[in-house]
């Protein structure tokens, strides 16, 4: 399975400490140069990112498409719009996005994604966490994370918390 991951949700789960799940849901992912320098930004806020650094599960994975880079450059950030890019040049199988600008993109150019919140609900569903509720708060209390009530209590309710 080839999975490809932006940022937020690789940055997401390291702030409120559930990182692990990615290895245990996918095994491996690919990013791009610049979601890793996006991933290292983390240093300037006193975060050690050993375990960024030095994970097995990530692998960095140079984007071509330099036309395809410039035109979503336009709508979007340069992360995003490499782990795009490089979702497309490898055919993956799922791309890991959260903003809704890019989960729009990608969607129109037939890819499939999730975002931390599907992460969660397949971690709960594989019995890696025994509830998602405690991991949503950290989200927002500790990330910044925005979800709005509704679909908090979505989310919430497919996971039968």
């Amino acid at each position: 399975m080839i999975v490809i991951s932006d940022t937020s949700v690789i940055c997401n789960l390291f702030l409120v400490e559930h990182l692990d799940l990615i290895p245990q849901l996918f095994n491996k992912i690919l990013i791009p140069p610049k979601v890793y320098e996006e991933l290292l930004e983390l240093e300037k806020f006193n975060f050690d990112i050993t375990s960024i650094i030095n994970a097995d599960f990530i692998e960095i994975r140079e984007v071509t498409n330099e036309s395809l880079i410039q035109d979503l450059l336009l709508k979007l950030d340069k992360g995003e719009a490499e782990a795009i890019v490089l979702a497309i040049e490898t055919n993956a199988d799922i791309l890991l996005i959260d903003e809704r600008k890019g989960r729009i993109i990608a969607k129109d150019l037939g890819l499939e994604i999730t975002g931390i919140l599907g992460i969660l609900l397949q971690s709960k569903k594989s019995g890696l966490v025994s509830e998602i509720k405690p991991i949503l708060d950290d989200l927002i209390k500790i990330a910044n994370f925005f979800i709005s009530k509704k679909l908090y209590n979505l989310i919430l309710q497919k996971a039968g918390e």
